[in-house]
């Protein structure tokens, strides 16, 4: 693909840095991973500082790697067994165009099935001529690498030696190593990175992701916890049981549904049936304190927290491009249809 083509892609998708790393580990958690540490130079500013993700999920080999890097294309909603049982969210392969609004190089190193495999992939390197092709005049390849165990530890030493990834108990070597993991590297990083603060940062990761018994992210040596923790939940309703009946402007033909194939504990086990949409599942909840911080409270007062498998989907506009002054109970009904 042509350069212009991945600007477009990577820039039009990811205009946040925020949500450029959230991508990242949302990637995580697609392959099963339980433990994810995001790292981040402490200076960002600094000609040699990195933004590294490192995950415990499936790991990726020789032809995994190479499926990785085919833009536009996903076997994820092909998986005949998803990892942990997970929905997936990725699904048209351009998720690792994040990498590409944050730095000019990305490294993997990776171990599945024993071995220790390394990529790394230089965007600088891309033919930047190419305007209006899609095909490049140039193809770039991306040198494959088969690590021994001594290799591998040498090329992540500079990450999981320091005191926040030790604080985490996570480690890749040893008795006590996952059979599987992968590190990202993000190196020769751009100005984009400027704009990440720390606190917005995880703030987006506590809220965007689903933080649950099974995931658990790390950043910088910090463990996050999610952003409904000790809101005071005042209540809780899913849909298709204990909301059953849904007032103008919804469909007169939407019906409450309940899937017997599905646990009983589970909350997809209700929902809707929607016309034109198909089935429907969720739920709504009152909490006594907002999910901001302090800092939010006047941009983030009141807002829509929409969510899809489980993810925020609107992480940077609370409010869908309405004014906060103009939330009121019309706008709601607007925003029901």
């Amino acid at each position: 693909m042509s350069y212009r083509i991945i600007e477009l892609f990577s820039e039009g998708l990811y205009a946040s840095s925020n949500k450029a790393i959230q991508e990242l580990v949302a990637n995580s958690f697609d392959a099963g991973a339980q433990q994810v540490q995001v790292l981040l130079s402490a200076n960002l500013h600094d000609q040699n500082s990195t933004i590294v993700v490192i995950d415990d999920g499936e790991g990726m080999d020789n032809p995994g790697l190479k499926r990785h890097w085919l833009i536009g294309i996903s076997d994820k909603r092909e998986l005949s067994k998803l990892p942990r049982g997970r929905q997936q969210i990725g699904k048209f392969g351009i998720g690792k165009l994040a990498t590409h609004v944050l730095s000019e190089r990305l490294t993997h190193i990776t171990k599945q099935n024993g071995k220790y495999f390394s990529t790394s992939m230089d965007y600088s390197a891309i033919d930047r001529r190419v305007s209006k092709e899609i095909e490049p005049k140039s193809p770039i390849k991306i040198p494959l690498r088969e690590l021994t165990q001594h290799e591998a530890q040498q090329a992540v030493a500079a990450w999981t030696g320091t005191p926040a990834f030790k604080d985490s108990g996570m480690s890749l070597f040893g008795k006590e190593a996952p059979v599987s993991w992968t590190v990202a590297i993000m190196s020769s990083l751009k100005p984009k990175v400027h704009e990440i603060k720390p606190g917005f940062l995880e703030w987006v990761l506590r809220t965007a992701l689903p933080l649950r018994p099974d995931f658990n992210i790390w950043l910088n040596g910090s463990k996050l916890v999610s952003s409904k923790q000790g809101k005071g939940l005042l209540k809780r309703w899913l849909l298709g049981k204990e909301i059953i009946e849904l007032p103008k402007p919804a469909p007169k033909a939407t019906t409450a549904s309940q899937d017997t194939t599905v646990d009983t504990a589970s909350e997809y086990r209700f929902g809707f049936n929607v016309p034109t949409i198909g089935r429907v599942t969720g739920y709504a909840e009152a909490y006594k304190d907002l999910l901001t911080g302090k800092s939010d409270e006047l941009g983030r007062s009141y807002g829509f927290f929409v969510y899809v498998f489980g993810r925020l989907v609107n992480v940077v506009d609370g409010h869908f491009g309405i004014s906060p002054d103009e939330l009121r109970h019309g706008t709601f009904g607007l925003f029901g249809r």
